[in-house]
């Protein structure tokens, strides 16, 4: 599909780029760590009440069973054995990479659990080079806005973070039909694009668009990428392909309304939520409910539009009831705070799934 990048097995630009990842990641966690005391007390009484009112009038409406998943020890061990032996990125090395890793792995284990191992293992590894170049791109931007250009070109990134992204994007075609490689690629580079856009998003002062909001969280929330991982190459593209858009909406706005909790005591307002209101002129309450009824008509026109295929509709199943255990079993959305978290039983426990496409 593209030219083999370049494959950094010296240490001619690893050491510069990791330490200054290693320093970035430390100070960012102290930052972290500093806002941890005054989290727990940020919402009232009634907005924590509202919010899980509304959370499980929305799963119920999803068919989906609010609990949570233990960490699956044995998947991370693969994974960090794998970022050591392909992608240079030793854990005794490069500490600071573990929480990135584990936020790939636990959604791996917990919403493609239908799907076989090195499926998990890829999208593990895709996720956490993601969710750490999110996580410090408006600190390290001008090294990240070449990223597209220098992946179409072939070369280097010269950083072992975004060449880890590139290898990963470029291993798809070994687990995805080419349909599903070429949209995880694209919305990979949007996702890209839209960590350039949103320095810029910060010093606009108003949102008057009525449909930027969502054009830029299509882009950010990489959700084509994640939708195409659901689907083994071994079911037809054409039984699930125009369910693209809302599967994309669902996995977009359902982590918007999973997501609302920890970022509003936060106090962060660079979200779709906060957009959405100031666009609409509308609380940020408001708003969420809106999400949350898009949510629930997205589920119910997927599982409809798949009933069709029996294998597409159990993906889908299991998927759409993982996603919201990652979110559940993930600490970084601080959901054990609103509610009572059991552990629930994985796939291959309860229904099988599809392992051997």
């Amino acid at each position: 599909m593209f030219a083999q990048i370049h494959d950094p097995t010296g240490p001619t630009t690893a050491p510069s780029s990791l330490d200054y990842y290693s320093l970035l990641s430390h100070l960012l966690n102290m930052n972290d760590t500093q806002g941890e005391n005054k989290t727990t007390e940020s919402l009232s009484f009634t907005a924590k009440s509202s919010l899980q009112r509304m959370v499980h009038e929305l799963l119920g409406k999803c068919d989906v069973t609010l609990d949570k998943l233990s960490f699956d020890q044995d998947l991370y061990d693969e994974c960090k054995k794998i970022m050591a032996s392909e992608y240079h990125l030793p854990s005794p090395r490069y500490p600071w990479f573990e929480k990135y890793l584990s936020v790939g792995v636990v959604i791996a284990f917990t919403s493609y659990a239908h799907l076989p191992r090195h499926h998990r293992v890829q999208i593990a590894v895709h996720t956490s080079f993601a969710t750490a170049l999110d996580d410090i791109f408006s600190h390290h931007h001008q090294r990240m806005e070449s990223f597209n250009e220098s992946f179409l070109k072939g070369v280097s990134q010269d950083d072992l973070i975004l060449d880890g992204l590139a290898k990963a994007l470029l291993n798809t075609s070994k687990y995805y039909s080419p349909i599903q490689s070429n949209l995880i690629v694209t919305s990979t580079l949007d996702f890209m694009t839209s960590l350039i856009m949103e320095v810029k998003i910060k010093k606009m002062e108003s949102f008057d668009s009525p449909s930027f909001a969502a054009y830029y969280r299509d882009m950010s929330g990489v959700s084509i990428a994640f939708a195409m991982f659901i689907f083994p190459k071994g079911i037809d593209p054409a039984t699930y392909i125009q369910c693209t858009p809302q599967i994309g909406m669902y996995i977009n706005y359902m982590n918007d309304v999973l997501s609302f909790y920890k970022e509003e005591v936060a106090g962060e307002e660079e979200n779709l939520v906060s957009m959405l209101a100031k666009e609409s002129s509308i609380t940020k309450y408001e708003a969420i409910q809106r999400i949350a009824d898009d949510v629930a008509e997205a589920e119910k026109d997927i599982s409809t539009r798949l009933a069709g295929n029996k294998l597409a509709l159990d993906g889908w199943q299991s998927f759409k009831r993982g996603y919201v255990r990652f979110h559940t079993s993930s600490p970084r959305y601080k959901l054990d705070e609103l509610f009572e978290l059991p552990y629930g039983l994985t796939v291959k426990e309860t229904e099988g799934g599809v392992e051997d496409l």
